[in-house]
């Protein structure tokens, strides 16, 4: 008996498993330990997005994996500089020009420029706002055409929490 394992299948498995660190990394009251499972949960994302073929994800979550380890220590001079966070946005911009696979590739490169800027703002309100409209889109459209049934999932449940947050606690 000759057991076959689809490639496609592990990359699933290996997506629903960075979604559910994503997802606890949404329950911690910490922001460190907030900065740390998202660290974890782009690690794994890496490797989902190499199994399905989708290199421009992989590449931004590789890169994802640094922008959570300088939110981590940011209470450091050196990490929360804007020059990192420029650092970061640039190497996000060049990332999607070196894995152009056409205007898809456009849709996570732009959410991963502009959503550095507003994680480094720290302003929660700005953050779910800019998740609402324009990073949990672009990566929902990304993650469709790319197969990953996961990252669709994780993006669908990130703009039903923050329509959630937005009645609980308003925009203002």
């Amino acid at each position: 008996m000759v057991i076959t394992f689809d490639i496609k299948f592990l990359a699933q498995i290996f997506g629903f498993v960075g979604a559910a660190v994503l997802w606890a990394s949404f329950q911690c009251k910490d922001t460190k330990r907030l900065f740390l499972l998202q660290f974890i949960a782009s690690m794994i994302f890496s490797l989902h997005f190499f199994l399905l073929g989708a290199y421009t994800g992989m590449i931004l979550n590789i890169i994802a994996v640094l922008r959570s380890l300088l939110l981590y220590h940011g209470n450091k001079k050196w990490a929360s500089h804007p020059i990192a966070m420029v650092t970061v946005m640039l190497m996000f911009a060049l990332s999607g020009v070196f894995t152009w696979d056409g205007w898809i590739s456009l849709l996570p490169t732009v959410s991963m420029v502009f959503g550095t800027m507003f994680m480094w703002s720290r302003n929660g309100k700005s953050l779910r706002l800019a998740l609402l409209l324009l990073i949990s889109p672009c990566w929902l459209i990304y993650n469709f055409a790319m197969g990953s049934i996961s990252g669709v999932l994780t993006e669908m449940v990130n703009i039903i929490s923050v329509i959630i947050s937005l009645f609980r606690f308003g925009i203002k």
